[in-house]
């Protein structure tokens, strides 16, 4: 008897078992596939997610594994190009882009020393039920006979087709349907590109260094055009590349080291995640268009926030119900400006001039470049470009100026404040731009980060 199955290994699911074994609970992690192995993803981590790992202490393994850190970022808008990199989230200054090989394997090892059962090649067939609550799963190993795993919660974090929960009946709400369609591949000997986020109308190309020297080079196009991107992938793809100058003959000079990966069904929703004794993490319970990164912080997030609520509950502290209840709504309330605003910029569509406006006085000024670059990565409030873009003159097509100062980087804090998403709603028109929080830790006092010593214990059993 377990207390919790995660049933999903990657970057939901994996931090998920690991932090709740660190607690001291008894937790299987069950998943389909056997690890290395690959998924489909973007790669990236902003700081947010980056301030995460290294918060549990799994940043210099990441390292270690040939990830080179990120510290600057070209955001090439159309009209004018902006280069630097956000402010620190808890000490944690750069972004990553892991390839899932390696960061999935890396979080399963973790949840495996952390005192988890990393149960792999487990096929669920079927949630088990006793008194209308979730009880456990049943499922197998290739050619074996079924088998059960009980537990008092049951997570599903096993991605957007989730089959926990289409069996527990988890309903879809703020859904949009699919916006882009994407291929994506990797390149060697090309290691100067640097990172990169280009933006023309009806089409997005973004390229990160990854690991083994890598460098991931991703294409979005309207969804509608998929059917026809996919008879020619490859030609498509190169002449994508074409309307950013350099960028293909900077692939060109290298070479393509694997096939192209691409979809075209990449939905948008809010999934109901919680239910009597179970709840979903990571894709499972909310997926957004991959264009703006923020997958797989997103599910780190998720990953805290679910833990810390499930060991309230097994501690005593407080009803499962109640606390499970309170993870939905601190989980939606960081999402869902981010979600917005990722729809908009997966419609692909021209700069607005007030946009064009900034971005052209955050080219000029290298302050307001990173602060731009923060709202980005998600570690300063969208309402302070707000509130410097109210500052400005009108804006011309071709010329804007800026001089409210701009805020210093957030300090690096003891708890995770989920800051109230619906304060930013306003500010979607002046960046299309990912979610803000404020790091820190939800856990119990004496568990706490020492944020003055820039340490953080690890949850160890007892």
């Amino acid at each position: 008897m377990y207390d919790v199955v995660v049933v999903g290994a990657r970057c939901g699911g994996a931090p998920l078992a690991m932090l709740l074994a660190r607690a001291g609970h008894r937790v299987a992690l069950v998943d389909r596939a056997s690890f290395p192995s690959d998924t489909m993803s973007t790669h990236f981590l902003w700081q947010r997610g980056t301030a995460r790992l290294q918060a549990w202490g799994l940043l210099g393994r990441l390292r270690a594994r040939g990830c080179v850190p990120i510290r600057q970022i070209t955001f090439d808008p159309g009209p004018v190009q902006i280069s630097g990199t956000g402010p620190a989230v808890a000490g944690a200054a750069d972004t990553y882009c892991p390839r899932r090989t390696v960061l999935d394997m890396l979080l399963v090892e973790a949840a495996a020393e952390s005192g988890a059962d990393v149960i792999e090649r487990f096929s669920i067939s079927d949630v088990l039920w006793s008194d209308g609550r979730a009880a456990g799963v049943r499922g197998h190993h290739p050619g074996s006979a079924r088998s059960s795993l009980r537990a008092a919660v049951v997570v599903g974090a096993d991605g957007a087709h989730s089959g926990i929960a289409r069996r527990v009946g988890a309903r879809a709400y703020r859904k949009h349907p699919p916006l882009t369609a994407v291929y994506y591949s990797y390149w060697s000997g090309i290691g100067g590109l640097g990172a990169s986020f280009h933006a023309r109308p009806g089409q997005l190309t973004l390229a990160w260094p990854t690991n083994d020297d890598l460098t991931c080079i991703y294409v979005a196009w309207p969804r509608q055009a998929f059917h026809q991107v996919r008879r020619d992938i490859q030609g498509r793809f190169l002449s994508a590349l074409e309307l950013f100058p350099g960028l293909r003959e900077a692939a060109a000079s290298g070479r393509r080291e694997a096939r192209f990966t691409g979809t075209g069904d990449l939905p948008n929703y809010y999934r109901a995640s919680v239910g009597p004794g179970w709840a979903l993490a990571g894709d499972a319970g909310h997926h957004k268009d991959p264009c703006t990164g923020m997958g797989m912080s997103d599910a780190f997030l998720a990953a805290d926030l679910l833990a810390d609520a499930i060991h309230q509950a097994l501690a005593g502290h407080q009803p499962m119900d109640q606390v499970l209840a309170c993870y939905q709504q601190r989980r939606d309330a960081p999402t869902a400006n981010g979600f917005e605003l990722t729809l908009s910029t997966a419609r692909l569509a021209p700069l607005s001039p007030r946009l064009e406006a900034l971005c052209r006085a955050a080219a000029d000024q290298p302050e307001l470049a990173r602060h731009v670059l923060g709202v980005l990565g998600g570690s300063i409030p969208l309402t302070d470009l707000h509130t410097q873009a109210r500052l400005l003159p009108a804006p011309s097509p071709h010329q804007a100026a800026c001089t409210a100062p701009v805020s210093p980087s957030l300090p690096a804090s003891r708890e995770l404040e989920v800051l109230d998403m619906s304060r930013y709603a306003k500010a979607a028109e002046v960046l299309c731009a990912y979610s803000a929080i404020r790091w820190c830790t939800t856990w119990p006092h004496e568990q706490r980060a020492s944020a003055a010593a820039g340490s953080f214990r690890r949850w160890d059993r007892p």
